[in-house]
C-alpha cells in the first residue's frame, strides 16, 4: 500500500479531489486532502481529509509517498512546502512564463510546423511591420489571464478594424498611435500573426490537448476536444469564455473540417508522439500534466497557442485520477532525493527555505 496525499491552500474537497481518493482506494492505496498548516514535522504526521465508507471524515495520516501539488502557495505556507518537498515528491511543476514557454519550444526542430511566429511588441513600429506582412494580428498579454487583454488588427481600406472580444471599432493612424500608449506600451505584450482557427461555419475554435503521465511514467493523451466560440462577432475563444465543448472530436473534425478532417488527426497524432518528450528534455524538473491549446484552420494547419502545467480536469476527472494514481505508484519509487522541483509562484521565489 502506498499514501498519496492532495495539497491545497484550502481543505474544501471537490468532486475531482473525491474522484482521485476513490480510484486510489479501489487500487488499494490510502489517499487524503490536507493544507499546509496540519503538518507535523516532528511527529511526521498531517490532519487531513479522506473518504470512508462514502463519507468525508477528518483525522491524522502518516506522511504521504507522493503529494499531488495544486500550486496555488501561500505566502505563509512557502517554507512548509519547500521543507517537505526536500522529503517527498511532489507532481505539477510549473513550465514557465509564456516567453519562456516559446522560447524553449523553438528549440525543438520537429515542432516548427507547428509553431505561430511571436516576439515582444514594444514599439508602435513592431505593430506596423505586422501589419505591413500579415493581413490581421493579434496581440496578447505575456502574463497569463485567461483570454483576459487579448485584441486583433486587421487593415482596412488604409485604416484598421480593431477588436477586443466581440467589440469592434474602426481606427485611423493617429488613433492606432493612441491605442498602442493607452494599452500596449510597458504593458508586456507579445504580438503574431492571426492563426484563423474556425469550424467551417466561421465559428472560432481551440482545441485542447490534455496530456497525463501514467503507468511507468509514460504520456497519455487523456482527451484531445474543441471548445467552440457560439458568438459569430467573436475572432478567439478559450475555454473560459463560456465557449461550448464537444468531447466527441472525431465527428467534429468530420462536420467541421470536411477536407482534412484525416490529415488533422494524424497531425494530433504526430505531435502527441513528439511533444511531451521533446518538450520535457528542455527542464530539469518532472513534468506531469499538460495542456496544449491549438488553433486549427480550414486548411488543416495545427498552431500551438499556448502550453499550460496543471491544465483544468472537469469532465476528465475519472481518466485522469486513474493516470495519475498509476504515475504516483511509478514515481514514488522511480523519484529519488534530492527532489528538483518548481512549483513556486514568482512572488515567493525571493527567498529559501530556512
Amino acid at each position: 500500500m502506498s499514501i498519496f496525499a492532495v495539497l491545497k491552500p484550502n481543505l474544501v474537497m471537490t468532486d475531482v479531489e473525491e474522484i482521485f481518493i476513490t480510484v486510489a482506494q479501489n487500487r488499494g492505496h490510502e489517499a487524503y486532502v490536507f493544507v499546509a498548516k496540519n503538518v507535523d514535522f516532528e511527529r511526521r504526521k498531517i490532519f487531513g481529509r479522506t473518504i470512508e465508507n462514502g463519507r468525508i471524515v477528518e483525522k491524522e495520516f502518516d506522511f504521504p509517498d507522493v503529494v499531488q501539488n495544486r500550486l496555488a502557495v501561500k505566502a505563509e505556507d512557502k517554507e512548509t512546502y519547500l521543507k517537505l518537498a526536500e522529503m517527498i515528491p511532489f507532481s505539477t511543476n510549473r513550465v514557465g512564463t509564456k516567453k519562456q514557454v516559446e522560447q524553449r519550444l523553438k528549440r525543438i526542430p520537429e515542432l516548427e510546423k507547428f509553431l505561430i511566429e511571436v516576439e515582444d511588441c514594444k514599439d508602435l513600429e513592431t505593430i506596423e511591420k505586422y501589419l505591413d506582412k500579415y493581413p490581421k494580428i493579434i496581440l496578447k498579454p505575456l502574463a497569463s489571464n485567461q483570454g483576459k487583454g487579448i485584441y486583433s488588427i486587421e487593415q482596412n481600406s488604409g485604416k484598421y478594424i480593431l477588436k477586443k472580444f466581440d467589440e469592434e471599432q474602426n481606427i485611423d493612424q493617429q488613433q492606432l498611435k493612441e491605442f498602442f500608449n493607452e494599452h500596449i506600451k510597458n504593458r508586456n505584450y507579445s504580438i503574431s500573426p492571426f492563426f484563423r482557427s474556425e469550424a467551417v461555419n466561421k465559428q472560432t475554435t481551440v482545441f485542447r490537448m490534455h496530456l497525463t503521465r501514467g503507468a511507468g511514467g509514460r504520456w497519455q493523451m487523456i482527451k484531445f476536444f474543441p471548445y467552440v466560440n457560439i458568438n459569430p462577432n467573436v475572432d478567439i475563444t478559450n475555454g473560459m469564455q463560456g465557449a461550448l465543448i464537444t468531447t466527441r472530436e472525431k465527428l467534429f473534425l468530420e462536420q467541421n473540417y470536411p477536407t482534412c478532417h484525416n490529415d488533422i488527426q494524424q497531425s494530433i497524432r504526430e505531435l502527441f508522439k513528439i511533444f511531451p518528450t521533446a518538450f520535457q528534455k528542455l527542464y530539469a524538473w518532472r513534468l506531469d500534466a499538460l495542456g496544449l491549446d491549438l488553433g486549427i484552420d480550414q486548411e488543416g494547419n495545427i498552431g500551438i497557442f499556448e502550453v499550460n502545467a496543471g491544465p483544468g480536469i472537469g469532465f476528465m476527472a475519472y481518466p485522469v485520477a486513474k493516470a495519475q494514481v498509476e504515475y504516483y505508484e511509478w514515481l514514488k519509487d522511480a523519484a529519488k532525493p534530492p527532489f528538483n522541483n518548481y512549483f513556486l509562484p514568482i512572488h515567493l521565489r525571493d527567498r529559501k527555505a530556512s
